[in-house]
């Protein structure tokens, strides 16, 4: 029978936080912000060694979620929330379909497109003239709504002057199939 030594619990866990070191980027291993690292005592009591520290996080992570949804309307609803993160995999999870428009330590900023009108419009959304003869959407009826997007200018000599009555008393929008409709058949109009 041979005999075998017993290794010190402190080597080999030492070992493992070198492999773990060794494994990582050199942009995690140059940063400076030692926040998310803890010290893991290897001591038994009465030992002189020191702790090492890992980049184990003690703790979940509390970050501040921003999320931008921009419609077909021009209409950007931007919601903001704490979110505590137990596992990263599952939170990149969370957002898929979104794109990073910026990130900080504490914060995420996403956006997305949404291919539909904003629910802003669907309620209220009218389309009308603004003051510089532009098709608008407005929020309410244009002579009292307030303007929420322009498009293109229409050219207002060519239409026949029922149609510019229509505009100016203002076409509801019913959905973003007729929203399109609309913005299609004004911006299209040709000057004679």
């Amino acid at each position: 029978m041979s005999a075998v030594k017993a290794v010190p619990y402190g080597i080999i866990s030492w070992l493992l936080v070198c492999l773990i070191l060794a494994s990582c980027s050199p942009a995690v291993l140059e940063g400076k912000d030692h926040s998310l690292m803890r010290s893991v005592d290897q001591m038994e009591k009465g030992a002189s060694e020191p702790s090492v520290e890992t980049l184990v996080q003690a703790e979940p992570l509390e970050l501040t979620i921003v999320m931008k949804e921009h419609y077909l309307d021009g209409v950007v609803e931007t919601t903001t929330k704490k979110e505590t993160i137990w596992s990263m995999v599952d939170f990149w999870a969370s957002y898929e379909g979104w794109r990073v428009e910026n990130q900080e330590l504490d914060r995420i900023v996403f956006q997305r497109q949404v291919e539909d009108i904003s629910p802003l419009t669907k309620q209220h959304g009218y389309f009308g003239l603004n003051e510089d003869g532009e098709l608008a959407v407005f929020q309410g009826i244009p002579n009292e709504g307030k303007v929420i997007e322009s498009f293109k200018p229409i050219p207002v000599k060519p239409l026949e002057s029922k149609r510019i009555d229509v505009l100016k008393n203002g076409i509801k929008i019913k959905d973003s199939v007729h929203f399109e409709q609309v913005v299609h058949q004004y911006s299209e109009e040709k000057q004679m």
